[in-house]
């Protein structure tokens, strides 16, 4: 086994320096080393003098090689059957997580040049190396090719040193560049079937929660530099982080690969007593525009929407609250009018909406700003159809019925959570009783916001949900206009 020269910094005297190991017990294990030919680390433990998970935090400082918690129900078993599980136990390591690009791989000794060009002789992505304890690595590989008939007798824990600091013996470190410790918390949380991931400061420390169907439950704690890491890495991706300023929230929608799926994170972080506490929604990212049908929209009215935005002017307000579904539905319309010689506009808060190749995107900094340029855009870019996602709310949906909307199909997202009461609002003013007198228009119900718990990760038709749909008849229109319930 080949491997580069030493560090000047050895791996014994960051173990005597932290107070893990003593002098005496490192001279003990050089004279052991001596005899048998073994790596200190490993003399260190099998004299019971610390523990794997220690020697693995030292080499980290030496090599300057993240060190991360290996636990079995957070790899994906599918990039660890990629190798060949002889060789992953010979030269001890494991896959942990990847992208199309990139895989993360969990090494006892990631030093070991041979052993690196070995596994990177198998995949034809780019390796990210880590480090894991020995032990920690052997049992993942267990839990999905099965323990070895050595193995399948779990040797007993080893001791840790008397003057072993408690907290050092799971004492993970991370790259700061923040990208190990996100991809391993997605992928932990996608292992759980999490819907969301608290990181949330407290004495000294960062308590981390994953919430599933049975609320939230506790993680093992990281280290407060890992909260740091983690804005570092999220402010890349594109969220401001609330660090050098005074502002109280700060957040944002980014997308993101998690192993085979395409994730959306939205992103809230928040100034709190103890520090920056910052919570990562996950939704799923959908590859196509879904049908009206999928949504849960009748036949009927989805055969009267068809009709409508076949003609070249007209309003669909989809209403509701957030995490309904609203964004995908105004995805389903956009596919249903798109035309070769329509020119299509969608301005949205993050690039998640599957939307048909004819729609130019326009993603927005702050609703306020797209709220006030909405017309400027449609108009100045001579727009057929506009999509609103989110832009109007509470009674600046109103806007929707002014001359910008005029000879154009408006598609608007808006919070109204009662639709008669947003039908009524319409039809008090006079744009509206135009609009709702002789437009084409219709209103799509979203369904009351659910705790998808451990449906965030399950393929879209498993999430379908039913949207309550009005397209006004004459008759209706009438009624509306009349001040009457529908």
């Amino acid at each position: 086994m080949s491997r580069p020269k030493s560090p000047l910094r050895t791996l014994t005297s960051i173990l005597v320096e932290s107070g893990i190991v003593t002098d005496a017990q490192v001279e003990q294990a050089l004279a052991r080393q001596r005899e048998t030919g073994n790596l200190i680390g490993e003399t260190l433990v099998e004299l019971g003098f610390t523990s794997e998970e220690n020697i693995g935090w030292a080499l980290s400082k030496q090599l300057g090689i993240p060190y991360v918690d290996v636990r079995p129900e957070a790899i994906d078993a599918e990039e660890v059957r990629r190798f060949p599980e002889p060789l992953l136990r010979r030269v001890q390591a494991v896959p942990l997580f990847g992208s199309r690009s990139e895989l993360t791989v969990a090494m006892a000794d990631p030093t070991d040049q041979d052993a690196v060009a070995e596994l990177k002789q198998t995949v034809t992505s780019a390796l990210s190396l880590v480090i894991g304890a020995p032990g920690s690595i052997r049992r993942a590989i267990d839990s999905i090719y099965g323990p070895r008939k050595e193995n399948a007798a779990e040797a007993p824990p080893i001791a840790v040193g008397e003057g072993t600091p408690p907290d050092a013996r799971r004492d993970v470190v991370w790259d700061r560049a923040g990208t190990n410790f996100l991809l391993f918390h997605l992928h932990s949380a996608r292992k759980k079937n999490a819907s969301e991931i608290h990181f949330v400061p407290s004495d000294g420390t960062i308590s981390v929660f994953y919430r599933g169907d049975a609320g939230l439950e506790a993680q093992p704690t990281e280290r407060p530099e890992a909260a740091i890491y983690l804005r570092a890495r999220l402010g890349v991706l594109g969220v401001f982080d609330l660090d050098g300023s005074q502002e109280l929230l700060a957040g944002g929608s980014i997308p993101i690969e998690v192993g085979p799926e395409r994730m959306i994170l939205h992103v809230s972080h928040c100034r709190t007593a103890a520090g920056i506490a910052t919570v990562i929604r996950l939704s799923p990212r959908p590859e196509r525009a879904p049908e009206l049908s999928e949504m849960g929209v009748s036949p009927i009215a989805e055969a009267e929407i068809r009709e409508m935005v076949d003609g070249p002017e007209g309003l669909v307000i989809v209403h509701g609250p957030p995490r309904s579904g609203g964004s995908q539905v105004l995805s389903a319309l956009a596919a249903l009018a798109a035309r070769p010689d329509r020119r299509m506009i969608a301005l949205e808060p993050d690039g998640s909406t599957p939307y048909p190749d004819p729609v130019t995107r326009v993603p927005y900094g702050t609703r306020e700003d797209a709220a006030a340029r909405w017309k400027e855009l449609v108009v100045g870019q001579g727009a057929d159809v506009a999509m609103l996602d989110d832009v109007l709310r509470g009674e600046s949906i109103a806007e929707v019925l002014e001359g910008a909307s005029v000879g154009r199909l408006i598609f608007a997202r808006t919070d109204w959570l009662d639709g008669k009461a947003l039908l009524s609002f319409l039809a008090r003013s006079a744009s509206g009783r135009v609009v709702l007198g002789d437009r084409p228009f219709a209103l799509l119900t979203l369904p009351a916001a659910r705790r998808e718990g451990s449906r965030v990760w399950k393929p879209a038709e498993e999430r379908a949900a039913s949207v309550g749909s009005v397209v006004l008849t004459d008759d209706e229109r009438d009624a509306v206009l009349s001040g009457k319930t529908l």
